[in-house]
Formats: structure tokens, sequence, C-alpha cells
């Protein structure tokens, strides 16, 4: 498993992780639907399970089902100003040509 995240995007999990010290440490990347603009990817702090791959950068373990990371490959992390955008690698181009839901980029 391969994960390119910015760097913003890895100072803010810092944060995170270390303010939820209550939490596990890794972070998942989790497919949580389809939208327009294609499969929509989510972030939380999980531990880590038999069926996981993983990745590490730096400091950080991110962490993803073996199924999902079949399906979809690949992950990054995108900075969009005011905001971040996980996607598969393969789909880091891909524009969405429809206007009519706030989640088309």
């Amino acid at each position: 498993m391969k994960v390119d995240a910015a760097n913003t995007a890895l100072e803010v999990l810092r944060e995170i992780i270390s303010e939820q010290t209550d939490q596990p440490t890794s972070v998942r990347m989790y497919f949580a639907g389809a939208a327009c603009s294609g499969p929509s990817f989510g972030l939380a702090l999980d531990e880590k399970k038999p069926s996981d791959v993983s990745c590490s950068i730096e400091d950080i373990e991110f962490i993803m089902d073996a199924q999902e990371y079949e399906q979809f490959g690949d992950m990054l992390i995108q900075d969009l100003g005011g905001g971040f955008r996980v996607i598969p690698e393969k789909l880091k181009d891909m524009q969405s040509g429809c206007g009519s839901c706030s989640g088309c980029h």
C-alpha cells in the first residue's frame, strides 16, 4: 500500500492524533460511498486489524481494509486549500462535469 499525502494534511493529522489521546493512533482510510465526483473516502482513527494493509509516512500509520485496497489501490490526500480530499491515486486528475452538488470538484 502506498499513500501520498500533502504536508499540510500530515500536520493536521498529527495535531488530531496528539489531541485524541484516548483514541487509536492509526489513520484508517475507508470507502464512504459514491458521489457524482466518484468514490468518496473518509479518515478515522482506528486500530489496525489482521485484514488491513498499511503504510507509514514519517510518524503516521495509514491503514486500509485489504479488500478495499485491492479494489481502489494506492491513495492520495490532496490539499484543497481549506479542506482535504482522499481519493485513489489513479483518479487524481478526474474532474466532475456536474455542478449540482457541493461535493463536485
